[in-house]
């Protein structure tokens, strides 16, 4: 059972908001209104003069609570925060989050430091200030999502990746993005200011939460505690994979840091060594952040560099070999008696060496198990990646331009039944023997994709961005 402060504070089964209205253009009431969506628990509006905000009874004042909240968000001007704070802290609350800004990112130092005497006085724990907030896809009760953006995984999901940002854009912003993607995020902390709860403080929780399988991070650059972060880090990355984007190093990136939450950012060259020396994944900026994260989310663990390449065009065939081995990975020339038998199986026109091209062939059964089986068993790959998808998608886009005639030629039906049960026996196949599987496609509107994504089968839209997260899996499963 785990005991970290930060279980409690992301499981609340009450919580007091302070700073919604019914006015959905303020910050507050549009996190009160997320929060309303999928939280299960009571809320309890404070406010000096609604009686109702989203349908919601509202109390006057904090003493006038119905029961001791586990946990209040305050979302309010900042010159009235810490009154409220230490209104909380008197009832017996025992966390807060902290969303209004106007503290150490410009200046305000000792107002931020009396938040953290009230949370000492009165043995409360808070995160911020200048943040925005936490996601609970786990809570006990519903989601817990304080973000201005509602989010949701797939019914029967669970989210195995766990965020951890000095900015709240990056946490919240991304979530409409990250639900079309597919984008298993499970919990989120957004740090701000770090007042109260530190960087170090919630990867120890990462560490020791069950429920979180991969950790992404955005870093400005280290506040606080600078060793023990790095101890924290090493430790962590050492169990879970850690994909960190740290931005800060550049005169202009440090500067918007230092006012955005009072971060001081670093040369590059620093945080590179110590990121390296930690066994973390870094990632060049937001983008790769996140795909990594979804790789690692997904994909079962290559053991060696060794990548077997499987494609239903040339071109791309070509790309992906060419990046591949730009990312240090090994396409490997196959055997020629691995050449012999994939060359009985495929088109004459096809290419039975490594990447083997099948040059559109709609053979689903060739494409998902015969050359595939044949590639994996050989012994002579550790990893698989795929290039194409054969959905219904593109025969309906083509009935469709053509308002339906002739339709009575495209066996959609059929097709459908055929793609579903080859890409059952597909993934029966590759779970069962752990094997490591990405796949590249431009289409990013296939059907097919939220199918496979849903069976853990990673889908990427370029090339190149296949070959990088497949060389972050490499990097760290390998080392």
């Amino acid at each position: 059972m785990m005991t970290h402060f930060l279980d409690e504070l992301l499981n609340p089964k009450s919580v007091a908001f302070l700073g919604a209205s019914n006015n959905i253009m303020t910050m507050g009431t549009g996190q009160c209104y997320a929060l309303k969506s999928r939280y299960k628990g009571r809320i309890y509006p404070i406010h000096p003069t609604e009686d109702k905000i989203l349908g919601l009874q509202v109390y006057r004042r904090i003493e006038d609570l119905p029961e001791i909240p586990d946990l209040i968000i305050i979302v309010l001007p900042t010159r009235l925060v810490t009154n409220y704070l230490e209104a909380a802290g008197k009832l017996g609350i025992p966390f807060a989050i902290i969303v209004s800004a106007g503290f150490s990112e410009i200046g305000e130092v000792d107002n931020q430091e009396r938040l953290d005497e009230i949370a000492t006085q009165y043995n409360m724990r808070f995160i911020g200030p200048n943040c925005i907030g936490v996601i609970n896809t786990h809570s006990r009760y519903g989601t817990l999502n304080c973000t201005w953006f509602p989010f949701d995984l797939p019914e029967g999901q669970k989210g195995n990746i766990s965020l951890l940002s000095q900015s709240g854009s990056w946490i919240s912003q991304i979530l409409i993005w990250a639900e079309r993607r597919g984008i298993r995020i499970g919990k989120s902390i957004s740090v701000g200011n770090e007042a109260n709860t530190s960087m170090t403080e919630c990867l120890n929780y990462y560490y020791q939460d069950p429920q979180t399988e991969v950790i992404g991070m955005y870093i400005e650059g280290i506040k606080k505690e600078g060793r023990k972060f790095v101890e924290a880090l090493q430790t962590t990355a050492g169990k879970k994979p850690v994909v960190v984007s740290y931005h800060g190093g550049t005169s202009a990136g440090a500067r918007a840091g230092l006012s955005h939450t009072a971060s001081l950012g670093g040369k590059p060259s620093v945080y590179n060594a110590f990121f390296k020396q930690s066994g973390v994944i870094q990632a060049a900026n937001m983008e790769e952040l996140f795909e990594f994260t979804h790789a690692f989310s997904l994909a079962h663990p290559p053991q060696g560099n060794r990548i077997g390449l499987i494609t239903n065009s040339g071109g791309p065939a070509v790309t992906l070999a060419d990046l591949c081995e730009k990312e240090g990975l090994e396409v490997v020339g196959f055997s020629e008696d691995l050449t012999n038998q994939l060359a009985e199986i495929i088109p004459a026109v096809a290419s039975a060496n490594n990447p083997i091209d099948l040059t559109f062939d709609m053979n689903f059964s060739l494409f998902y198990e015969d050359v595939p089986k044949l590639v994996w068993h050989s012994g002579e790959v550790d990893a698989l990646i795929f290039y194409g998808i054969f959905g219904s998608s593109m025969l309906e886009r083509s009935v469709r331009f053509n308002n339906g005639e002739f339709s009575e030629l495209f066996p959609l039906e059929a097709m459908n039944f055929l793609v579903k049960e080859t890409l059952d026996r597909f993934f029966e196949w590759v779970h069962s023997n752990k094997i490591p599987v990405l796949i590249s496609c431009i289409d990013t509107a296939d059907k097919l994709i939220p199918v496979l994504q849903n069976n853990q089968i990673p889908v990427f839209k370029w090339p190149g961005m296949t070959a990088r997260a497949m060389r972050a899996l490499v990097q760290y499963y390998s080392k």
